[in-house]
């Protein structure tokens, strides 16, 4: 039994030598690797083609809509409210020349019968006074050709007196008969004279009834308030027989025919929006369209407007430039059809069409790195570019000089970029200022 177990010994131990024996052999046998310089590695980067365009630049701000006409009605007489349209109330809609609210007109109208038979007494006075005058001008004749019968025969007893024909008393009681028709003709002329003055002040009388008259007709026709333009009401100020004083507020109304948004343009937009083009000289000016957006229940409203004006100073706390963007009241446009008006009161988005720039690129923020760089791939390796920005939106850049139609851009940030590195490219989508993350209306501080 002891000389088996170390026959097992034994040829394991045969094993083992053989086995060490191959695999000495098997390594002296194995060919040596040849030696090779590592490749470079080469970096994945997402690549956009830069396309060249002539873009209108567009400004986005945005405001409340606000009627560009309204009025606030106020009673000009004092009254009780008694007739009011149907359509008086808030939202109501009302045509031009359409009664809305009438006062007691009553008091009024007595006023102006007063007025008028004042003036009837007045004619009645004047043609007195005509024919008045017409008599004392037929006394005055007759009234002269005594005073010169008076005063022959006054002559002629003073010749008879002188001979002694007549006696002394019969010479005073004519020349008494003289003064006295004398007297009589003197009166009769004062009269005519003062005909005049008093006939002045008679039609200077009458010019003030006629006045009066018109003043009483004036305030008659304010009892009844009408409606200036075809329009809205905004507020209703008073209620059907309420008593009001003038100057008492009725209510307020807006023009139906156009509507305004006033928004506020920062100063490093001014640029890009040019000179407007004003309705005073259209020919004048590279903007003018404006387009207004209203955003509801996932529908894009739009309208189409106009910048009317420019207000005069700059708004001291935002500092930026109010303008004046007239939109016609109308419905607006969804997908191509018609829907609900603009209102007063709206929050509404406002773009702007401004310059137009020759030659521009698009590119994302991403693709702008410090010093205005823009990195392009050509035959996958790094290049690096001076690029001229033109423009900064929120979320890209329009870059001009630089760049040349087709350019592979990179999009990627690089933390360590090098001039001519290898690159491996993935193509990425063409930046779109429209997209939503480019649409913001909100203004930023820094510098663009």
């Amino acid at each position: 039994m002891m000389k088996a177990k170390v026959i097992r010994i034994t040829r394991s131990l045969v094993v083992l030598v053989l086995a060490l024996g191959i695999a000495a052999a098997l390594i002296k046998l194995k060919p040596k690797p040849q030696k090779q310089p590592p490749s470079p590695a080469s970096l994945l980067v997402e690549v956009m083609q830069a396309k060249v365009s002539s873009p209108a630049m567009i400004v986005k701000s945005y405001g409340t809509v606000r009627p560009s006409e309204s009025l606030n009605l106020v009673s000009e007489v004092k009254g009780k409210v008694v007739e009011m349209a149907p359509s008086f109330e808030e939202g109501g809609f009302f045509r031009k020349g359409e009664l809305l609210i009438r006062i007691d007109p009553r008091s009024y109208e007595l006023a102006v019968a007063q007025r008028k038979k004042q003036l009837k007494q007045l004619d009645a006075e004047l043609r007195r006074l005509d024919q008045e005058r017409a008599n004392l001008e037929i006394s005055q004749n007759i009234a002269r050709s005594d005073v010169e019968l008076a005063k022959a025969e006054l002559e002629r007893f003073k010749v008879l007196a002188k001979r002694g024909v007549v006696a002394q008393s019969n010479l005073d009681q004519v020349e008494q008969k003289y003064l006295a028709s004398r007297n009589r003709m003197l009166e009769i002329e004062n009269q005519v004279a003062l005909i005049d003055p008093r006939g002045d002040g008679l039609r200077a009388q009458r010019e003030l009834v006629e006045v009066q008259l018109k003043e009483a007709l004036l305030d008659l026709d304010r009892t009844r308030i009408k409606a200036p333009f075809d329009g809205w009401v905004l507020e209703k100020g008073v209620e059907k027989e309420q008593f009001v004083n003038a100057g008492a507020s009725l209510g307020r109304v807006y023009r139906t025919s156009s509507l305004e948004v006033e928004v506020r343009i920062p100063f490093k937009d001014l640029p890009w929006l040019g000179e407007p083009r004003l309705a005073s000289d259209p020919t004048k000016g590279n903007i003018g369209k404006a387009k207004v957006i209203f955003k509801s229940s996932g529908q894009t409203h739009t309208w189409e407007g106009r910048v009317a004006r420019i207000k005069a100073a700059v708004d001291e706390k935002t500092r930026t430039l109010p303008l004046i963007v007239e939109v016609p009241a109308g419905g607006s446009t969804v997908q191509g059809h018609a829907s609900y008006p603009l209102k007063p009161g709206m929050f509404v988005h406002v773009e702007l069409t401004g310059k137009k720039i020759d030659k521009a690129y698009l590119l994302p923020r991403s693709a702008i790195h410090p010093d205005n760089l823009v990195y392009v791939a050509i035959n996958n390796h790094l290049v690096t570019r001076q690029a001229e920005v033109l423009r900064r939106l929120n979320d890209s850049v329009y870059v001009g000089e630089g760049l040349t139609d087709g350019d592979l851009v990179i999009t990627t940030p690089i933390s360590v970029p090098k001039e001519g590195m290898k690159l491996r490219l993935s193509h990425t989508e063409h930046p779109n200022p429209e997209k939503p993350e480019n649409t913001k209306y909100e203004y930023r501080n820094s510098k663009q």
